[in-house]
């Protein structure tokens, strides 16, 4: 078996931002069969696998912060003002394994990595391991 791993940056321009991070993880990808392992090495942002059609890429930040609104009493705020982002980080969380066939990741349909920022702008890093033949 073989076991990879590769960084891949990501910049924020704006404090909530969603980002379709599918090409550039499939770029990785260098391997036939297994699976990739995306994850974010920060605290204030986090990864799905869902649609990146337009609308539904603004309704993941819109329903985040409705569920943790960023106006909320955060003790971690006293800090650097973001206890929102580490919030809403942790419930959605900041990692994914997506399987790999044929030398591509198998997504269904619609489906795409998507990075979501909570506290930018940023510059972030996202560690891929990628494990198989």
């Amino acid at each position: 078996m073989k076991v990879k791993t590769f960084l891949l940056t990501v910049k924020t321009s704006t404090k909530f931002q969603s980002i379709d991070i599918t090409d550039e993880v499939q770029n990785k990808i260098d391997v036939k069969e297994g699976v990739a392992y995306i994850f974010s090495k920060h605290t204030t942002c986090a990864v799905i696998v869902n649609e990146a059609e337009k609308g539904l890429m603004s309704d993941y930040l819109d329903w985040a912060n409705k569920l943790v609104p960023p106006e909320g009493d955060f003790k971690h705020n006293v800090m650097d003002n973001n206890g929102h982002a580490h919030v809403i980080s942790s419930i959605i969380g900041n990692s994914r394994v997506v399987p790999i066939s044929e030398g591509k990741l198998d997504l269904g349909t619609w489906q795409r990595i998507i990075f979501l920022e909570f506290d930018g702008p940023r510059t972030r890093t996202l560690a891929i391991k990628v494990f198989g033949e």
